[in-house]
């Protein structure tokens, strides 16, 4: 599990206060049922003078396939149901900001807790599959005051964690 350091995130912020975002996004209609996900993105809320990260998914490049692409979301969701996963490595980067925690919840495969701080900061994990998955929920729990943001992505190597 790595951290973004200092350096990263003052490019990130750099390169985001300078590309304007004109990717294909469609808003979550309701926080009260999953989408079903092939690609679920969320709509950049109106810009802040200041750059927060969380305005935009976090970066999963190094995944074939975006499974899951949400941002500046606050509260717990059930933010996506994935319905078939195939064998190989799942990319799950966290970003979030604000005093507090975030639970993520990928099915049965794996949960884990990233604490939050005032300054934004990503988490990212990889989750190797040896066979496929299906129906995959992913649930998010966060701190009240805490603002998230998820990708969920996917290639078709698969290498076994090293002990």
């Amino acid at each position: 599990m790595a951290k973004l350091t200092k350096a990263h995130a003052a490019l990130t912020i750099a390169l985001a206060a300078g590309i304007p975002l004109s990717s294909g996004c469609t808003a979550q209609k309701s926080q009260d049922s999953p989408k079903k996900a092939s690609s679920v993105s969320a709509t950049p809320s109106d810009r802040d003078p200041v750059v927060d990260v969380t305005k935009t998914p976090p970066d999963i490049s190094g995944s074939a396939k975006a499974l899951v692409r949400l941002a500046n979301r606050t509260g717990p969701q059930e933010v996506a149901v994935i319905e078939n996963i195939k064998a190989g490595t799942v990319a799950v980067a966290t970003e979030c900001n604000g005093e507090g925690k975030t639970t993520i919840v990928i099915g049965k495969l794996a949960t884990y807790t990233v604490p939050c701080a005032a300054t934004p900061a990503t988490t990212y994990n990889e989750i190797g599959l040896g066979s496929s998955k299906k129906d995959v929920k992913i649930t998010i729990t966060a701190s009240a005051g805490v603002h998230w943001g998820l990708s969920v992505g996917w290639r078709p190597e698969y290498q076994p964690p090293r002990s």
